[in-house]
């Protein structure tokens, strides 16, 4: 599948355990991701992986979380162009916790706080590994 825009995404960073990257995604076309949400129940999944990595389009600098199904099995890739400093920050610091949760789920929650309920149909898995990638991004930034 070719990847796909993230609809929004938030951070919930917490105290003394790993910060929450939320991506809202829209899977109203994919009976296969959605039956993942369905069926995942334990956090982080021990069934799901995750990479971070960047990407340009039109001159401009996207981040992209790729999931992946260990062992074999689905794979999806989501990116946005809406970068700040603190998810830049948030996807370098590991170990760190991804939710990823359908848009129709999701609703009109704008902030961490107003999405956490709703975690029961969400997919959260564990990322580990640091990305050269986004780290290059965060190094050629001059916002902070």
């Amino acid at each position: 599948m070719e990847p796909i825009e993230i609809v929004r995404w938030m951070l919930w960073p917490r105290e003394d355990e790993p910060s929450i990257i939320i991506l809202v995604v829209n899977d109203a076309s994919d009976g296969e991701l959605t039956s993942v949400f369905a069926r995942e129940d334990r956090v982080p999944s021990p069934n799901f992986g995750g990479v971070w990595g960047s990407g340009q389009q039109d001159g401009h600098w996207l981040v992209a979380f790729h999931l992946v199904e260990l062992g074999g099995g689905i794979e999806r890739q989501w990116y946005t162009s809406n970068i700040h400093r603190p998810l830049l920050e948030a996807v370098l610091e590991v170990p760190h916790l991804v939710a990823i949760v359908p848009e129709e789920i999701a609703g009109d929650a704008k902030t961490a706080e107003e999405i956490a309920p709703r975690f029961g149909g969400a997919l959260i898995l564990e990322v580990e590994t640091q990305s050269p990638q986004v780290a290059e991004i965060l190094a050629q930034r001059r916002d902070g």
